[in-house]
């Protein structure tokens, strides 16, 4: 009987304390969000003031691309410290963003519905631009490094028919589905870039959704879509709002 009682407080006493982690975890998140967008904000009222060039890329995308380097190298560093395979979640987008299954609008579109494909040439450059790669097993990585670049066996960088990209507007943020570890390598060398295999315009999805750092919301109900899983993810996709209100665009 006693066993029995301990055992059972053990459970409660687990269940608080995972409970208090998820808190803590949530509080974090929307601390970091909330000084991101702070830092967004003022980058572009300063941005304001100033008298850009014509054709000059607006500094704010610089800002995308800031947010998501940290991002980028803890996928990217991660497999120095494991044998055979990254335990991090996958970096695919709706992994870290919220179900694309989830409905966005009183009349039923989801995600897929709202986003529009462009057909603006793009090129993204791995030295500058937001990729972000999702290295998963050790050897490959290795195998990578080793063979790719100057003077090596397979040559320096370059894009093939392996590489599967899709640029999303206006943010220019790239996920990769295919060629995690070649395109990893060219990352870390800071040579090559990528033709996207699509380009995506997700600005109609901010008339449906927004983030708080807490949550995604349905903008119709406030009803809760996800929480946020990722701060530096659900700032990004703020800032694209505030991209598209002052339209600018990677």
């Amino acid at each position: 009987m006693l066993s029995k009682f301990i055992v059972k407080r053990e459970k409660v006493a687990n269940a608080q304390f995972n409970e208090r982690q998820i808190e803590r975890n949530h509080q974090k998140n929307k601390e970091d969000f909330d000084s991101i967008m702070s830092f967004s904000k003022s980058v572009l009222d300063q941005t304001k003031e100033l008298d850009l060039g014509k054709g000059v890329e607006h500094p704010i995308v610089d800002v995308v691309r800031l947010v998501g380097r940290g991002i980028q190298t803890h996928y990217l560093t991660n497999l120095l410290y494991v044998k055979y395979e990254s335990g991090l979640p996958n970096l695919y987008p709706e992994g870290v963003l919220f179900n694309f299954r989830s409905i966005l609008s009183q009349d039923g579109r989801r995600f897929e519905d709202l986003i529009k494909e462009s057909k603006l040439e793009k090129t993204i450059l791995l030295n500058r631009d937001l990729v972000l790669p999702w290295p998963w097993k050790t050897s490959r990585l290795v195998n990578c490094i080793a063979q790719i670049g100057e003077g090596r066996v397979n040559n320096p960088w370059r894009q093939d028919v392996n590489h599967s990209v899709d640029l999303w507007l206006p943010m220019g943020i790239a996920w990769v589905h295919s060629g995690n570890h070649s395109i990893s390598a060219g990352l870390i060398q800071g040579k090559g870039s990528i033709k996207p295999n699509a380009v995506y315009d997700i600005s109609e999805v901010y008339d449906y959704v927004q983030c708080d750092g807490f949550n995604y919301y349905r903008k119709e109900d406030g009803s809760i879509i996800s929480s946020v899983k990722n701060a530096e993810i659900a700032a990004i996709f703020e800032i694209g709002r505030l991209m598209k209100e002052n339209s600018i665009s990677f």
